[in-house]
């Protein structure tokens, strides 16, 4: 009976009203519930509850879960989208329903429809939302702010942001702003008075915004209890107004200023109405003007009222707009020349009723246009017979003009150079700043820029310049061309390059030799020094007066020279350089080197000497066993019957004996223009190349292989080869000493082989005791070698000095040369991640395709690019222009020779990366038979006169040197995709 109740309560309820057990199956249920959730479904009981409410609302579930655990659950509204496609908004109450045990046998749920309510709430907010009017309300009595969500939209505030009064008020500019506001409340809330005002206020994000603040005020019991007003926002509004006022404020200052007369002509009426500055223009009283239009024509010039006639009839007619220039006379004779333009009014018929127009004098444009044409004229005299290299180049980079001047630097004819870009002609290493400043100009950053770089000369080789370029722009101020003048400084750039290649060794062999380096103070008389200026001359590193006791070690005959010298420094900022006698404490004499050079303040005053000391006593006593050492080397490499041969890190002889030239049928001087490997049995290439990377990795010191090498005229020579590798004094290979022996005619006599290899051992070991000796030597003496080079510059015996000059500089030369191979190979890895920079792909790509648009022209090469602007990678931007440049010349290189290339890029933005995909429809690569050695230094895998096999290889490297990765697909007469993988930018 009590069940039967329950039912009879809860389906009569007014609101949904349902009970489910604890599978959610339906028990109970109002008539309210089936009418709100179920149109078809006519009893629900045994169903279950998320059959007829959807999962849609999250909450609603994690209610339902909730409280089967046996916890209430009271929600004031969420919206539910219904399975008939209807949205409500419902709140709710779920509570557990227990048994007289207390145990838990179901759910009651209360469901009520709020929908009309949220709705009316929802369509409030839209309406402020667009209207951008916020609502506020103040409690006073607790301090209490509350604003809509408009409110906090304007301020730019968190949605939870709740403020108290001043907090709200501090909104406001601080000034006159925030003044005004704060009066205005403090008068509503002691004298109940409301406000309407506009101030600024300053949001959240630092934006400044024009507003209208309206407020109310709430009074019980005489005393104002609560404010309450809106927030709209009218920044927009407020400013259109301003510039408004500030643009007619212009007009009419211009119309003062520009003297624009304006003029209205009825047509129909013949009336014709002008203003002040019409009569001032036409050189005319108004008294004299009877306001007709022949009035009007008769003050024109007569060589031109034909033709202003015939412009304002066709104006009239519709068919120009009276846009016109003329020449009025005025009554004391003067001409002025007058522009003029018009509106056409029409009537609702299409008839022209009327012409509003304005005036204005162009009499001293036409005086400078004039001066331009002749101006113009000088210009080209000069851009034609300048001594300075100039060029009018497009916005593209092309060349549109050029002058003799720049012709004879660069080596082109006019004609050649007008079919290039300067980006061609640019080393490619300073072409990215040169764009850099380039783009500055053209985006009106700079007017001008100048700087110093390097263009390629016909003949390949580089001339140094010193470019300004300056935009020039049309009379809307957008750029149109760019006049370039170059300034060839090549020969003042290679004696710079030879001095600073000097400076540098004499920085080396500072570093390395031990050189006592000296700063002298002149203001307060002071030394400083570095440890090798107290160990050369024995002083206690605890000496205070240092120049002092520097002075009394000089020898007594030359402190006078010495105290000259810096005199004259001082004096003249000339370099301070001589060579003196110092003595130790024990009485032991030194040969001493010194230079410096003046140090000079804003002022232009000298404020300090910077200089070294370098004890070369030892230089001049190992001099003659220098000599006699290199004499030696010299005589047995020149004399030795068997070939000899100093060999590179790249593989190219750097010198050879007579010995190798006979056995390989090449003069001395052939060979060096070669490799040995371009001389080198294909089949003995691996092994060899293996053995060579050894002796540079550090793995051997030598070895000793039977190769066999291409004579000049075609046939093999056999040879053993003794191979030492000659080490720098930081331990890093420079090149090889190569000895060769010749056993090609008694390659079948087994035993003569036996003999000769054991003669070859034994000759090898001699070398190499000899090379470590020699090895050991160059060591020991480099430094001496290079001071030499720079030191012994003044010394008097001028055979000993041109003997001496000639062996050191040619071996300074060949470390420095070795030294700069062994840089290029390892600095693809070194110092690699700490010169990476965000790097546009797209821009990067439009520029090498600007750089070889010529290859693709020629080529009928298709470039499609699919690359997003927004995509950006982490790289070094030489890096990534040298592997598209190579990934792009190789599809046109391995091209299929009967289809035009066509070469699609495509970008892909991951999480972290950006891949890039290069395809082509050429050749295509065999990855069954070459795709274990695809990136292989010196793997070729198409028959191509410029394929050597080491772009890839480069390529490579400098990827994973940026952290990225590639990988190729490729089918053999289809073509080639390339994928690069780099972090993003």
């Amino acid at each position: 009976m009590e069940t039967v109740s329950i039912n009879l309560v809860i389906k009569n309820a007014p609101t949904p009203i349902a009970i489910v057990d604890t599978k959610l199956n339906f028990i109970s249920y109002s008539d309210e519930w089936s009418t709100t959730f179920t149109i078809d479904q006519k009893n629900l009981v045994g169903k279950g509850l998320f059959e007829i409410i959807p999962k849609t609302c999250v909450v609603f579930a994690r209610a339902i879960e909730s409280c089967l655990k046996g916890v209430e659950n009271i929600n004031k509204g969420e919206k539910f989208n219904l399975s008939n496609d209807e949205t409500k908004w419902l709140k709710w109450k779920i509570s557990p329903w227990k048994n007289s045990e207390s145990v838990l046998t179901g759910l009651i749920i209360f469901l009520e429809d709020i929908t009309e309510e949220k709705r009316e709430l929802e369509l409030l907010h839209k309406a402020e939302s667009v209207a951008k009017i916020g609502s506020w309300e103040v409690d006073l009595s607790k301090n209490k702010v509350y604003w809509t969500k408009t409110t906090r939209d304007i301020h730019e505030v968190e949605d939870d942001f709740a403020p108290d009064l001043e907090e709200g008020i501090n909104f406001f500019k601080k000034g006159p702003h925030r003044e005004k506001i704060t009066e205005l409340v403090s008068l509503a809330i002691e004298k109940g008075k409301p406000w309407d005002t506009e101030a600024i206020i300053v949001t959240a994000k630092g934006n400044e915004v024009w507003v209208r603040a309206q407020g109310e005020v709430e009074i019980f019991n005489k005393k104002v209890r609560r404010l309450f007003g809106t927030l709209q926002d009218i920044d927009k509004r407020k400013k259109a107004d301003f510039e408004y006022k500030r643009i007619s404020e212009r007009l009419k200052l211009a119309k003062r200023t520009a003297k624009i007369g304006i003029w209205e002509y009825d047509v129909e009426n013949n009336q014709v109405l002008w203003d002040s500055n019409m009569y001032a223009l036409y050189g005319i009283h108004k008294k004299n003007f009877s306001g007709v239009y022949d009035a009007w024509k008769s003050c024109i010039h007569p060589g031109d009222q034909k033709k202003r006639n015939t412009e304002m009839q066709k104006a009239i007619s519709g068919e120009k707009h009276f846009d016109t220039e003329f020449r009025v006379l005025w009554p004391n004779g003067q001409v002025k020349h007058i522009r003029a333009i018009a509106k056409t009014i029409k009537n609702s018929s299409g008839k022209t009723t009327k012409l509003i127009g304005a005036n204005w004098d162009i009499t001293e444009l036409k005086r400078t246009q004039i001066k331009l044409e002749r101006n113009k004229s000088s210009f080209v005299k000069t851009f034609d017979h300048s001594i300075v290299g100039m060029a009018m180049v497009d916005l593209d980079g092309k060349f549109i003009k050029v002058n003799k001047s720049l012709s004879k630097s660069l080596g082109y004819s006019s004609k050649e150079l007008e079919k290039l870009t300067f980006q061609e002609l640019t080393h490619k290493k300073d072409l990215p700043k040169d764009l850099e400043s380039l783009n500055k100009i053209l985006h009106q950053k700079h007017e001008s820029y100048q700087l110093e770089k390097r263009f390629i000369h016909k003949n390949g080789n580089f001339v140094y310049v010193i470019l300004t370029s300056t935009v020039v722009k049309d009379l809307d101020r957008n750029p149109i061309y760019i006049i370039k003048q170059i300034l060839d400084i090549t020969d003042k750039k290679e004696a710079e390059i030879k001095f600073r290649e000097s400076a540098e060794r004499l920085n080396v062999a500072t570093r390395v030799a031990k050189i006592g380096i000296w700063d002298y103070h002149l203001k307060d008389n002071r030394v400083e020094c570095n440890d090798n200026m107290y160990s050369i001359y024995d002083l206690p590193k605890t000496s205070i007066t240092v120049l002092d006791e520097w002075l009394q070690r000089i020898h007594p005959l030359d402190i006078d020279d010495v105290k000259k010298a810096l005199e004259l420094t001082i004096l003249n900022k000339s370099p301070f350089n001589i060579n003196f006698r110092g003595i130790k404490p024990n009485g032991r004499q030194l040969h001493l080197a010194a230079f410096g050079e003046a140090q000079v303040n804003k002022e232009g005053e000298v404020e300090k000497i910077i200089g070294a000391i370098l004890d070369i006593t030892e230089l001049r006593r190992t001099e003659l066993k220098l000599e006699r050492n290199i004499e030696i080397f010299t005589e047995t490499f020149d004399n030795t019957a068997m070939g000899m041969a100093l060999v590179g890190t790249d593989y190219r002889w750097l010198k050879v004996n007579k010995s190798l030239s006979r056995s390989l049928g090449y003069s001395e001087e052939e060979l060096l223009q070669i490799k040995t490997t371009d001389l080198t049995h294909p089949d003995d290439l691996e092994k060899s190349h293996s053995l060579h990377l050894s002796t540079f990795d550090g793995k051997k010191e030598t070895y000793q292989i039977e190769q066999r090498y291409f004579h000049k005229d075609g046939h093999l020579v056999h040879g053993i080869l003794g191979v030492t590798s000659v080490k720098d004094l930081y331990g890093k290979p420079t090149h090889t000493i190569t000895q060769f022996l010749d056993i090609t005619e008694r390659i079948e006599a087994e035993k003569k082989l036996k003999t000769l290899v054991a003669v070859t051992k034994s000759q090898n070991d001699s070398l190499l005791n000899f090379a470590h000796i020699v090895s050991h030597n160059l060591r020991s003496h480099s430094t001496n070698l290079t001071m030499l080079a720079n030191f012994l510059v003044k010394e008097k015996d001028e055979k000993e000095r041109k003997n001496i000059n000639t062996m050191i500089t040619n071996a300074v030369q060949s470390l420095s040369e070795t030294i700069s191979h062994l840089n290029d190979v390892v600095q693809v890895k070194t110092g690699a991640l700490q010169n990476l920079k965000s790097v546009s792909v797209l821009n990067t790509i439009l520029n090498i395709q600007k750089s070889i648009g010529g290859v693709l022209e020629e080529q009928g090469a298709q470039l499609n690019i699919g690359v997003s602007k927004l995509h950006f990678v982490n790289a070094v931007p030489a890096y990534l222009e040298s592997i598209f440049l190579n990934i792009l010349t190789n599809a046109i290189k391995y091209r299929k020779a009967e289809r035009s290339p066509v070469i699609d890029i495509k970008s892909v933005s991951k999480e972290k990366t950006i891949l890039l995909q290069f395809s082509d429809n050429g050749q295509g690569i065999d990855l069954k038979r070459h795709g274990n050695k695809i990136f292989g230094m010196y793997k070729t895998f198409h028959k191509h006169k410029d394929a050597k096999g080491i772009g890839l290889f480069i390529t490579k490297n400098q990827i994973e040197a940026m952290e990225g990765s590639i990988k190729i697909e490729s089918t053999v007469n289809e073509g080639t995709t390339v994928f690069i993988e780099l972090k993003k930018g």
